[in-house]
């Protein structure tokens, strides 16, 4: 191998060798000295050099995919509407994630009730797959904390620009009277501006009047990039397929659900098995990243319902009134993604997976790499495929 070579194209070669990661536990494979002996010789220095950090890493989550699917179909548990994609390998590290992420989704759907050992591998292994996209917001670095445990109450850590914005503390309805009633979100028709038409640019201020139409403008803009269309569709499926739970946590919280959807998708990889304020697995145990010892008092059954309704009030999400969609969305940039806007970027938070983005990301650290490209699908284009097949009446 030459001396110089560009690290992207090692990457995307070294992924071949990802492809031999799935055969290479049954032939006894399990380092990289052995996947070398497999391509017939030792690995390159060069390519040594990153495949532990990408391609290794790629080939081990491969072939842990491709093993429980194996065993899954030795079980003969029934599929999945949820199923995406039949045993082929991921030829791009950069989709590695898009590709594997539904395919364990649909493997604990599988699993169900009927293999709860397979479904908890499936979800140990997707919040690990969740890691490598996990950017933690600011907010749980920022000036607030949690409280203590003998307040028993959740003071929101999210510092949201100061105004009619703030986040409330608790939404549970008093004792004697009816859920809270979420309001209808009416959303603009999905058709695109004319081309003449030039989009708000990216505005770096962080209060809401001055985002607004620039939101309703980029929503209506969006299109879903073609090589993404079928993984979009896939997170339809799935916040279709899910809205009962989502729906249960909304109707104590006043939370639209299809808003909660979303978070659970960027925060937690759409694990059920794993807490919604970061993905930490398992549920059976208070999070030990940060926000670390989530929720405060944690006893059995320890659902998934019961830890994303701690988060969402942690969040101080619970119990807002307005929910339109300038609204939604800048709760939800506001979540994870002002850093982006500070830059004048869009946020991938929002809109990765739709013609509004490329690249660019937030990696390790905090750190910016403008070549880097999110594998998740945004939250606003998520809501745009719900838009564009629900006849927009998402309350």
């Amino acid at each position: 191998m030459a001396a110089s070579f560009d690290r992207r194209d090692l990457l995307r070669g070294g992924l071949s060798l990802a492809a031999l990661g799935v055969a290479a536990p049954a032939r006894g494979a399990q380092s990289l000295d052995e996947l070398g002996k497999l391509l017939g010789g030792k690995l390159p220095q060069q390519l040594r050099a990153v495949l532990p950090q990408e391609v290794g890493q790629a080939a081990q989550i491969v072939a842990e995919v491709v093993k429980l699917e194996q065993q899954a179909k030795l079980l003969r548990l029934p599929s999945s509407p949820l199923s995406l994609g039949d045993g082929t390998i991921p030829t791009d590290p950069e989709r590695l994630y898009e590709i594997a992420m539904p395919r364990l989704v649909a493997l604990m759907d599988r699993a169900g009730t009927l293999s709860p050992t397979l479904g908890e591998q499936a979800g140990a292994l997707l919040a690990k797959l969740h890691r490598t996209q996990y950017d933690p917001p600011d907010a749980w670095f920022g000036d607030g904390t949690a409280p203590a445990p003998e307040q028993g109450t959740a003071r929101p850590l999210l510092r949201l620009p100061s105004g009619p914005l703030r986040p409330l503390r608790l939404a549970d309805p008093p004792e004697g009277e009816g859920a809270p009633v979420l309001p209808r979100l009416d959303l603009p028709e999905p058709s695109l501006p004319a081309v003449e038409a030039a989009l708000p640019a990216i505005n770096p201020s962080l209060k809401f009047e001055n985002l607004a139409q620039e939101y309703t403008a980029w929503f209506a803009a969006a299109r879903i990039r073609p090589e993404h269309q079928e993984t979009a569709n896939w997170h339809l499926t799935m916040m279709r397929e899910s809205r009962g739970r989502y729906a249960a946590v909304s109707k104590r919280l006043a939370v639209p659900w299809y808003f909660i959807a979303a978070v659970h998708a960027l925060e937690a990889s759409f694990n059920f098995r794993a807490h919604l304020h970061n993905g930490d697995f398992p549920l059976s145990r208070r999070t030990h990243q940060v926000p670390s010892g989530r929720p405060l008092v944690w006893l059995p059954p320890s659902d998934w319902e019961a830890s994303a309704a701690d988060a969402l009030r942690l969040m101080g999400f619970a119990g807002q009134s307005d929910w339109s969609l300038p609204r939604l969305l800048y709760r939800l940039e506001a979540y994870n993604g002002f850093g982006y806007r500070r830059s004048k970027r869009a946020s991938p938070y929002l809109w990765s997976f739709s013609n509004l983005y490329d690249r660019g990301k937030f990696v390790a650290d905090g750190k910016f790499d403008p070549r880097a490209r999110s594998q998740q699908c945004g939250a606003a284009v998520m809501l745009k495929v719900l838009a564009e097949t629900e006849a927009i009446a998402l309350g």
